[in-house]
């Protein structure tokens, strides 16, 4: 049976998560952000925790004491859109010969041993996530289930730690002897994406397809206040993706522009060959052209309708939105592979990845935090596969 393999790089870390925060108090209040990279709160966004202290004028500790009212998280668990992914495409591959490895930075503390005693639950190899000088990177997550009308939104603090030790020298030789490469969320590991496009040139010249999910890019953002974010050293990064999975918000500060038009000719002027953007639990937009999955128009997708009905019906059920979008980019990754492995590069269906990152990213909302932990290989397959499967009949319809 022949192998195939998957390697991946970029945001790895715990998550912290405070599943019941309300945005609309005044000590969360208190903390937003009110100009474009001033360090403050902004849900739905990421901010570095040195940054809120120049704003906020207090240590974090204290600022996360005053919004949460003391609490302790309610979760700890693996986050980053890199691993999530990759751990949610593992899952749903676990009866396929495909190896799924990971490369990143953990620090030398406790937080480590907790990631990695996680990790080792999972189908994801490991070997190459390598200890480095100082803390692990961490992510406080103030979670809101009741922000924008019980759709829920969260709020990020992130601490990058050890990950602004590992460098595009650690991602040798082995790293490229796969035929996927996955690039996710290398804003928050700085120096992979500032050379994000001599990486993926390297990837094009080694044969692999290649893959990047974004971030919210808060130190380009506070360098270059609302102004267009670099993706690697140059614009060239787009032309030698052969996939991007990209936010809203995320596509519109890196191409610059102000609305979806203006953003999707931007990617295609600029060489892209496929993407996918989301928008939360709004309609999400597809594009192809023809090179990497057969071609694709621009449409407008939406969500799984069963997320809300079943939240509206048992509202007990519902866990929080962290780790959706980490979770929707690994059920995409998952299909692209599976086609992949298939043998259908060239007739490859970018509305069939999109099924699975729909149905990834629905059920999702169903536990708290991003990495769902099985309790046996196959379960978690079986439980987005009916979102997914709901989600293809809401297109037939």
């Amino acid at each position: 049976m022949k192998k195939m393999k998957v390697s991946c790089v970029g945001c790895s870390l715990a998550d912290f998560v405070y599943a019941n925060v309300n945005f609309s108090s005044d000590a969360f209040k208190k903390y937003l952000s009110r100009t474009d990279g001033d360090g403050g709160l902004n849900p739905g966004h990421l901010v570095f925790a040195e940054d809120l202290e120049k704003f906020a004028g207090k240590p974090f500790a204290q600022v996360r004491d005053e919004i949460t009212g003391g609490a302790q998280p309610h979760a700890f668990n693996i986050g980053g859109p890199a691993i999530v992914a990759l751990i949610n495409a593992a899952q749903l591959l676990y009866d396929q010969n495909i190896e799924f490895d990971f490369y990143g930075a953990l620090g030398q503390d406790d937080t480590a041993e907790k990631i990695l005693s996680i990790l080792k639950q999972t189908p994801v190899n490991i070997d190459n996530y390598i200890h480095k000088p100082g803390f692990s990177p961490f992510t406080d997550v103030f979670s809101d289930p009741n922000y924008h009308d019980g759709k829920g939104e969260r709020s990020f603090v992130n601490n990058i730690g050890s990950a602004w030790e590992y460098t595009p020298a650690m991602l040798d030789k082995r790293f490229f002897d796969a035929d996927i490469v996955f690039f996710g969320a290398t804003a928050l590991v700085p120096l992979i994406h500032d050379h994000l496009t001599t990486l993926l040139k390297k990837g094009r010249e080694e044969g692999c397809v290649n893959i990047v999910t974004t971030v919210f890019d808060f130190r380009n953002e506070k360098k270059n206040a609302g102004g267009k974010w670099p993706l690697g050293e140059s614009d060239e990064s787009y032309r030698l993706i052969d996939l991007l999975i990209v936010d809203w918000e995320e596509a519109m500060k890196l191409s610059g522009k102000k609305n979806i038009d203006d953003a999707v000719e931007f990617f295609i002027a600029n060489g892209l060959r496929s993407f996918i953007i989301t928008h939360g639990a709004e309609n999400f937009y597809a594009w192809s052209d023809g090179s990497f999955f057969k071609k694709q128009e621009l449409i407008a997708l939406p969500v799984c309708s069963l997320v809300g009905e079943r939240i509206k019906k048992n509202p007990e059920l519902r866990g929080d939105t962290t780790g959706c979008g980490d979770n929707f980019a690994g059920g995409v990754l998952a299909s692209v592979a599976r086609q992949f492995y298939d043998g259908k590069k060239g007739s490859m269906d970018i509305i069939e990845a999109c099924s699975w990152g729909c149905g990834s990213g629905g059920f999702a909302c169903f536990y708290i935090g991003g990495t769902y932990l099985e309790k046996a290989p196959g379960e978690k397959k079986a439980k987005v596969s009916e979102f997914q499967q709901t989600f293809k009949n809401q297109l037939e319809k």
